[in-house]
């Protein structure tokens, strides 16, 4: 790799295979206590935001004596084990009626702050941490317990600078794009800078080029330090109900942790976060002004706002945050009588049958996807046959008509007329 590139095809972490363990299960047990994260899948080749921060924040509270252990969907509907001393729920579709009363639950508000707000049964938690101040406040209007602002954060294990390997002075992107239309995509559209943005997106097939960006597939996430290590800049984009509440992105803080500038679409819950310096972008003409910052004054800049994700934004300091929480959560839930409200099981209930029909339905549409786009394959070898069988049929009546033409000329006559009087003349020499 030169000075000025981006790997094409950037190499995995070798910490990818301890994420993979705290994901199977393999350190569940631990001398304070057994904290499961309620996330959507837990296989770590998926690509979801939810389970990284899990496996993230769990990795730090296992170094601390913690078990820890995932808790997907595909098991919502059954029963959590009896030593599990947290549900960390991460995600607001979970409905906690397989949980014992005496698990503790605390929810993790890390966006679709509106949605939380609105759960009907949000006082079955003992607390909420959320990523925000903005969001704290939203929530503690529709919830009498505790409510403490605990951001994401980053594995300063993982994304790390390297100072021996080359930087480009380029800007990537790593927004992934599901089908549904981000802001990040008009400002890529119109913007121009001095080198296209070497965009990592999900479904990069899907996404129309423009001049300023460099289109590539999707990278694994365990992939990305090298990438940041690799790039001058990150282009960062937050979705509308995260904006909203300044919850912003793992991106923010990884970027910083290996090194890389990033630019973002959102400045509520910057400061509060100590990154009130990070360059802000609302359309192209400000991308650009950001993406030409002179090389010294980035690199300052970097250096500057890595370390307050360092000292601050770690995963090893949010554990250390969330200690004392675990335990009065712990707490609060063992000194509970009685069990979980019917309401909540039935509902539980609902919620997975819900999640079968769901996952029915994407599986027949995938099959409608599969059908039409053989038969949009046999349409074109259709097509490409009939013009050829097209082209044969006009080669072979261009043939047709040029031997008509001939047989039917002087000469033609003329030399068959030979031709007949010399086979005669042959005949009669041989009888």
């Amino acid at each position: 790799m030169t000075a000025t590139s981006i790997p094409t095809a950037p190499t995995s972490s070798p910490l990818a295979e301890d994420y993979a363990a705290i994901a199977a299960g393999q350190h569940a047990e631990g001398p304070r206590g057994t904290v499961r994260f309620a996330v959507s899948t837990d296989d770590t080749t998926e690509g979801k935001g939810d389970l990284y921060v899990a496996l993230g924040l769990a990795r730090a509270l296992r170094d601390a004596g913690w078990g820890v252990s995932m808790w997907p969907m595909t098991r919502w509907a059954d029963p959590v084990p009896e030593d599990t001393a947290v549900v960390v729920v991460m995600i607001e579709s979970f409905v906690p009626g397989r949980v014992p009363p005496t698990t503790a639950l605390v929810a993790w508000v890390r966006n679709w702050t509106a949605k939380w707000a609105a759960l009907p049964y949000l006082d079955e938690f003992e607390a909420v941490w959320t990523s925000s101040s903005a969001a704290r406040d939203a929530i503690a209007e529709q919830y009498d317990g505790p409510v403490e602002v605990v951001p994401i954060g980053v594995d300063t294990d993982l994304f790390t600078t390297d100072p021996d390997a080359p930087r480009s002075d380029r800007a990537v992107a790593t927004v992934n794009f599901w089908g549904v239309r981000r802001h990040v995509q008009d400002v890529l559209d119109e913007v121009r800078p001095a080198e296209p943005i070497v965009w990592f997106a999900a479904n990069a097939e899907h996404v129309e080029p423009s001049p300023g960006v460099e289109l590539r597939p999707m990278v694994p996430y365990f992939a990305l330090p090298e990438v940041y290590r690799s790039a001058a800049f990150v282009v960062d984009d937050v979705i509308a109900p995260a904006a909203e509440y300044g919850t912003l992105n793992s991106r923010l803080y990884e970027s910083l942790a290996a090194g890389a500038l990033p630019v973002t679409d959102c400045a509520l819950g910057l400061e509060e976060l100590g990154l009130a310096d990070v360059p802000v972008f609302d359309d192209a003409a400000s991308l650009e002004r950001a993406l030409a910052m002179p090389d010294d004054e980035r690199t300052a800049l970097v250096e500057r706002l890595r370390r307050v994700v360092l000292a601050r934004h770690s995963f090893t300091a949010r554990a250390e945050q969330v200690r004392p929480v675990l335990e009065a959560a712990i707490a609060h839930a063992r000194s509970r009588t009685g069990s979980r409200s019917p309401f909540l099981r039935w509902a539980t209930n609902e919620r997975e049958v819900l999640r079968v029909a769901e996952q029915e339905r994407d599986v027949h549409l995938q099959g409608v996807r599969d059908i039409n786009e053989r038969l949009v394959v046999a349409e074109e070898a259709v097509a490409s046959f009939d013009a050829a069988r097209r082209r044969a049929e006009a080669e072979r009546d261009a043939i047709a008509r040029e031997y008509d033409a001939l047989t039917r000329s002087a000469e033609y006559r003329l030399l068959h007329r030979f031709g007949g009087l010399a086979r005669v003349v042959r005949g009669r020499d041989h009888g």
